[in-house]
């Protein structure tokens, strides 16, 4: 699950399911997919507009971020820019992302 084997996953809720579901399924998703997607819906471009998302990120940092679950005494986001928009990861799974502020 770490940046050393080569992909970093986020685990996210099914966004197929009803927000109030509290059974709703909670999905393995590779953090460059979740990540670069929720920028490029943000900007409203192709997600292969972009680099790499370890150019814009460590990914031993967002690794770091979601390795232990239950380890409180990680960091509770990351954040990050991508071509001029602030991008927080959050433990939960959660990616904000919003223009940069200059």
């Amino acid at each position: 699950m770490g940046a050393e084997e080569g992909e970093v996953y986020i685990l996210r809720p099914d966004d197929e399911a009803p927000e109030d579901d509290e059974e709703s399924w909670v999905s393995p998703q590779p953090a460059d997919e979740a990540i670069l997607g929720a920028v490029a819906e943000e900007v409203d471009t192709d997600v292969d507009e972009f680099d790499d998302l370890e150019e814009y990120v460590d990914l031993d940092d967002l690794a770091a971020l979601f390795g232990q679950a239950d380890d409180e005494s990680g960091p509770e986001d990351v954040t990050f820019e991508v071509d001029d928009h602030e991008v927080t990861v959050h433990r939960s799974g959660e990616i904000d992302v919003s223009a940069a502020e200059s």
